[in-house]
């Protein structure tokens, strides 16, 4: 990456508080810990951190310059011969300061920035379910034959898309990028910043209540992808899902289908569930069909598949081309990762993420599964969603009632509704355990678990179910 100085001071709107020798930047860091020799340094404050502690150990790694939103003291030891100024302390190291209003908004200009210097083709994809894995299934269908990136990690907010974005080099042909939000604005803020070419909404469902109140609302939300996109790119739209088909409808540019309609451009024929592993799956594109084996089980994951293609033929390939990268996937950690313990219990690791739609998707794979025992399912909350939690969570134990959960077990502030529901929709109150806490859960489930039981580990993030399924392994063995 290189970008001139007075280019950046020029996107950003910034005032020059001190200029630096060099004249521009190798790239972009607002990490001390893996800030590279050369890299501007943007200190962004958050809630555990502020970047502007650490602007002097930037300068120290041989950062060229730091783009900043207040005073601060840039002394790189206690021992350096400092010039004090009125607001500043200063060095005679030639280092630029740039002062901006806001340092994320300056993120994303740069970002923006030398967006407009590469020319490539990018893929934004966002959704209330599915977004991580459809991204990773794209980037890995398209891998093979184009020189491709892809977000990293959960990368893909205000902070995270800029840095990826910021990864495109002249080399590079197709960069797949996450897009998330929670609140109105943020998806148009992150079209704007990465200029995608192709744009996919995965679905709309419940989540993000707490802030935007209304699947209608998050609907809207999501649709800021196509209303930012230029009229001169494509759209992937699930017919399947009626608020993104009514997004779509404004768009206008060249739109692509995906789905179960025979008018679809890619369209689901049929599959074969292979236990909790893998599925096989056979669609068509337009008139020709395919077949192909996904890694991954459930029916969420063949239409992310399905998603996954009409992206990759947006972008110019052949179905055929794609189909070795699509059975090749890696899995993603946390997301119906199966664990075998040694006492012969499947473990569902599901435990990255949770909201009423992915709850029940999980418990609709699960439940479909061939088993020797029991399918006991094992829930935190589902955050954020305001108003209607509780609502949500009584619904959440009616589902888990009537997929055939044989033995619940809850924690949470919510979990007296999950147990609510399931006990008015004919679960036995014996088989409906409430944990006061993470640690209690462990106990409960460790003690009843035994030979050919499914356990679904799910909950939101914040819940760190992850904890039982780490406690499980260490206690049973793998």
């Amino acid at each position: 990456m290189e970008l001139k100085i007075d280019e950046i001071a020029k996107a950003v709107d910034a005032e020059v508080m001190q200029k630096g020798n060099v004249s521009q930047i190798t790239g972009v860091s607002i990490d001390t810990r893996t800030l590279k020799k050369g890299d501007l340094f943007i200190a962004i404050k958050g809630p555990h951190f502020d970047g502007h502690d650490f602007v002097g150990q930037a300068m120290d790694k041989g950062a060229c310059g730091a783009v900043r939103s207040q005073k601060t003291d840039i002394g790189r030891r206690t021992s350096d011969i400092r010039h004090q100024t009125s607001d500043v302390c200063l060095l005679t190291s030639d280092f630029w300061i740039l002062e901006v209003d806001d340092t994320i908004h300056a993120l994303g200009d740069i970002a923006s920035c030398w967006r407009n210097k590469v020319k490539c083709t990018v893929i934004a994809v966002t959704g209330s379910n599915g977004k991580s894995t459809t991204k990773e299934m794209i980037a890995s269908a398209l891998s093979a034959t184009r020189k491709t990136i892809k977000t990293e990690g959960n990368f893909n907010n205000l902070i995270g898309l800029p840095l990826q974005a910021m990864r495109i080099t002249p080399e590079t042909e197709i960069a797949v990028l996450e897009m998330g939000m929670s609140a109105k604005g943020e998806i148009k803020t992150l079209t704007e910043i990465a200029r995608p070419t192709i744009g996919l909404i995965t679905n709309v469902n419940p989540a993000h209540l707490e802030k935007l109140h209304t699947v209608e609302n998050v609907a809207l939300a999501k649709g800021e992808l196509f209303e930012a996109m230029d009229p001169d790119g494509t759209i992937v739209v699930n017919a399947e899902d009626p608020w993104v088909v009514s997004l779509s409808k404004k768009y206008k540019g060249n739109k692509i289908y995906f789905g179960m309609q025979n008018n679809c451009d890619v369209r689901f024929g049929r599959m074969i569930s292979e236990g909790l592993d893998k599925v096989g799956l056979t669609f068509y594109v337009g008139e020709k069909e395919y077949s192909m084996t996904l890694p991954v089980p459930g029916v969420h994951n063949v239409m992310n598949a399905l998603a996954a293609v009409s992206a990759g033929i947006a972008a110019g390939a052949s179905a055929d081309s794609m189909i070795s990268g699509l059975e090749n996937f890696s899995k993603m950690k946390m997301r119906m990762e199966r664990v075998q313990l040694a006492n012969g219990v499947q473990l569902i690791n599901d435990s990255y993420n949770a909201n009423p739609s992915s709850m029940h998707a999980a418990f609709r794979t699960v439940s479909g599964a061939k088993r020797a025992g029991r399918f006991i399912a094992v829930l935190g909350d589902m955050l954020g969603l305001g108003e209607a939690s509780s609502e949500k969570h009584s619904e959440l134990g009616k589902n888990a009632a009537s997929f055939g959960v044989a033995k619940l077990f809850v924690t949470g502030s919510y979990a007296k509704d999950v147990a609510d529901g399931a006990r008015k929709n004919g679960m036995d109150s014996a088989n409906v355990a409430v944990a006061a806490d993470a640690e209690e859960l462990k106990k409960l489930v460790i003690s009843e678990i035994k030979t050919g039981d499914i356990v679904l580990v799910k909950g939101s993030r914040g819940m760190r179910m992850e904890q039982v399924v780490e406690y499980l392994k260490d206690n049973v063995g793998v």
